[in-house]
């Protein structure tokens, strides 16, 4: 049997493949034009950014300019508020490590706040929120992570005098029109690769890549370009050879049989292949967040589709209503034709006006009333938006007259927050892909010593050294969004109230800071390290090396976790980790009965009262079966003499 090679046309050489895939780019816009997502997307941009149409005024229109056209925005509001709800709160990552030691707690914890540092100091924070907004107007948004060798902090340089930086996580947003993918995919997760366009400054990426910096620079924003972009540029055609501005192409492959490894190709529109590569990530570095999907398509879609020809109904209703007020608005007069009565006793204000009753008094021409049947109908369309949407009145702060109650009110906000779950749970994995990617390039890429400002106790920033070795142990970020409530001013003071009846909730600054922010860190950070602590002491245990406790300690959990060195056969038959363990534990007995009461009772332990009870001796802790240790502790009587031989006798078996 003769086999036939196959090849794949992305293992074709790096000018080859470059040709190819700027056609293919082609065909993708030329796909999104002839499926009218083109337009779609045109048409969400407009009216999501309507002011920028109209420049803010009242514009007139129609053939005789006799049309006055006000826009009511209520697209952009009802999607800012699905924004809103969506990210309102700070999410709360939890990486996860592959075991449970000592180690791979405490990087745990660093991984955690280099996460939050990454969200505050980096603006991944912003980065998110931006690919939540192009989810709501585009159907779905991306977001790219990137490790970029030329960011981070100087510690270098090469033999011809070259800087060498520490390198960063870099970020970038993209939208459908930027994610370049085979249309014709069921799914987006069916996507073996995708092709990102990011608009970079040439000169900027010259200086990165000066060997070829003249072909980069000779570049300039062009026609195609104007025609693959969402934003018309068709008025400003003269203006735009004077951009520094040009597209950039990266293709991403994930590795598959058909291509191991993986490929990079970097590459702009005149096939100037500036980067080829094996992939450099543990996958494709671009994430995708959709508010819902469109079935047997890799897009995505968003309520705000269904929302268009409602907002441009109410656009026109109130144009119609603003015509006719501003047209018909200044009061006119009614003459009787031959009256004697002139504009001068008309305009006048304090004025008595004769007029001849045969021939009739003057009378207002009212043409300003506009037909109740309108009012209605815009009545009747946005309450349609709202229940589209899901964002009622109350999410909008102008709650219905019959909603009187706080507890109405809170039920009615629960419910938009109930109908934006699709959304949180496409932002919630979001979030985990990102994090987990950067916990991943940091491990991958970080080969320096680098600080980064990372939260401690009660959220003090503090300075910490890491490498990527140092977060070896972490395998996946999860996030945890918490109670929907929670994100509701009524919801945060509903769970306050119900941590001070638990007792968790100590001081009024504990209070506002789950009042304010909805975060439970500071009331569990003591209980977190006080386990953290005790893991570490049991490891110690376990190796046998002494551990010293002192009268702060939670002396009830330290037993009561201690007691879990000793819970296998296998530590019991071992003599030094019984009488090391037991030694420790006793050591916190001891100071429940020996140590000031006073600080005892202040740090939460209850003081024992000192009684003459021997310590734990470890000596007795045996493996034997506890019946035959009293079966052998028993003292035998003693037994008569035998007369004829003088022995004594003796007990069977003994």
């Amino acid at each position: 049997m003769v086999t036939t090679e196959i090849k794949y046309w992305a293992t074709s050489e790096k000018d080859e493949l470059a040709s190819d895939l700027y056609e293919r780019v082609q065909n993708y816009y030329n796909y999104l034009r002839t499926s009218s997502l083109y337009e779609l997307y045109r048409n969400s941009y407009y009216n999501y950014y309507k002011a920028s149409e109209h420049m803010g005024n009242v514009v007139w229109v129609g053939q005789n300019a006799d049309y006055s056209n006000i826009n009511i925005n209520h697209y952009r509001n009802l999607l800012q508020h699905r924004l809103t709800l969506t990210v309102s709160q700070r999410p709360t990552f939890q990486p996860r490590a592959t075991n449970t030691d000592y180690k791979s707690q405490t990087q745990v914890k660093l991984a955690h706040g280099l996460l939050d540092y990454y969200m505050r100091e980096k603006k991944l924070e912003r980065f998110i929120k931006t690919a939540v907004e192009y989810a709501l107007v585009y159907g779905e948004g991306f977001l790219r992570t990137d490790w970029d060798a030329q960011l981070g902090e100087e510690y270098g340089a090469t033999e011809n005098g070259a800087i060498i930086r520490e390198g960063d996580i870099s970020f970038k947003n993209g939208t459908p029109m930027d994610i370049i993918r085979d249309p014709f995919t069921r799914r987006w997760e069916d996507n073996d690769w995708c092709i990102m366009r990011t608009f970079v400054n040439k000169y900027t990426l010259a200086a990165k890549f000066p060997e070829y910096a003249d072909d980069i620079t000779s570049l300039h924003f062009n026609y195609q370009d104007k025609l693959n972009d969402i934003i018309d540029f068709s008025t400003y055609t003269p203006s735009l050879a004077m951009t520094d501005i040009i597209p950039m192409y990266e293709f991403f492959h994930r590795d598959t049989p058909a291509l191991p490894g993986g490929r990079l190709l970097t590459f702009l529109d005149n096939e100037q292949v500036l980067i080829d590569s094996p992939l450099p990530y543990r996958d494709i570095p671009v994430y995708r967040i959709s508010a819902g999907d469109m079935d047997g398509t890799p897009f995505g879609y968003t309520v705000g589709f269904d929302l268009m020809p409602l907002q441009k109904a109410i656009d026109n209703l109130y144009s119609t209503i603003q015509t006719n007020q501003e047209m018909f608005g200044v009061q006119r007069i009614l003459l009787p034709r031959g009256s004697n009565i002139g504009m001068e006793e008309i305009g006048e204000g304090l004025a008595i006006i004769e007029y001849d009753p045969q021939i009739g008094a003057p009378a207002p021409l009212n043409l300003t009333a506009t037909p109740v049947e309108i009012f209605n109908q815009i009545a009747k369309l946005e309450q349609m938006m709202e229940t589209l949407s899901g964002v009622n009145s109350v999410a909008r702060g102008n709650p219905e007259a019959s909603l009187k109650s706080g507890s109405a009110l809170a039920l009615v906000a629960s419910q938009s927050i109930q109908f934006a779950q699709m959304l949180q749970q496409s932002y919630t994995q979001l979030l985990e892909d990102v994090g987990t990617s950067v916990i991943n390039i940091l491990k991958d890429y970080a080969t320096v010593p680098r600080i980064a400002m990372i939260s401690g106790i009660a959220n003090r920033g503090y300075m910490k050294e890491f490498k990527g070795d140092d977060l070896s142990m972490i395998n996946r970020v999860i996030v945890d969004m918490g109670n929907p409530l929670s994100q509701t001013t009524s919801g945060k003071v509903q769970i306050a109230e119900q941590l001070i009846q638990n007792g968790m909730i100590k001081n009024p600054e504990q209070y506002i800071q789950v009042l304010t922010t909805g975060k439970l860190d500071p009331l569990i950070e003591g209980e977190q390290a006080e386990l953290l602590l005790i893991r570490s002491e049991n490891e110690k245990l376990l190796n046998l090396v002494d551990v010293n406790a002192i009268i702060t300690d939670n002396h009830m959990m330290h037993i009561q976790e201690h007691k879990t060195v000793l819970a296998s056969p296998e530590a019991r038959e071992n003599p030094e980790l019984v009488a090391n363990a037991l030694s420790h534990i006793q050591e916190h007995i001891n100071l429940l009965k020996t140590g000031d009461p006073d600080v005892l009772q202040m740090t939460g332990s209850q003081p024992l009262q000192s009684q003459n009870v021997a310590p734990i001796n470890p000596e007795i802790m045996s493996t034997e079966n506890p019946i035959t240790q009293e079966a052998q502790s028993v003292r035998m009587p003693s037994m008569p003499t035998n007369p004829l031989t003088g022995e004594k006798y003796t007990a069977p078996g003994i």
